[in-house]
């Protein structure tokens, strides 16, 4: 039988794995973020994918309306890609439409993900 925590951290560990995947592939496949070393792109992708996954369980826990909890979860990860790019050397972000374009979509992205990888227990 499983406790209240293992369930949190298996769905959170889920969540920041799936997620910090699909960034890398984004990131690693297309120019609109440029990163200097490899390293680095794991790196911003496991940061981005924790962070991400965390503000999504909180906003669970503190929001039960859903409207609000995604517009928040989705301005909530452009903050963590902004600052992740700001924070890590050799990130750059291109500032252009189809950047904006790209991250807005990598944002719904990683929100979904974080939305269906949440489970009430």
């Amino acid at each position: 039988m499983e406790r209240q925590g293992e369930c949190f951290l298996y769905d959170l560990y889920t969540a920041f794995v799936t997620v910090s995947v699909l960034v890398f592939i984004a990131i690693y496949n297309t120019s609109f973020i440029t990163v200097v070393t490899l390293g680095g792109t794991v790196l911003g992708s496991a940061v981005i994918g924790f962070c991400s996954a965390l503000l999504a369980f909180v906003m669970r826990k503190l929001l039960r309306i859903k409207l609000v909890r995604y517009a928040l979860e989705l301005i909530g990860c452009g903050c963590v890609i902004g600052l992740t790019a700001a924070c890590l050397p050799g990130w750059e972000i291109k500032a252009d439409v189809a950047t904006a374009l790209f991250l807005l979509l990598l944002c719904f992205l990683i929100t979904a993900v974080n939305e269906c990888m949440a489970v009430d227990h």
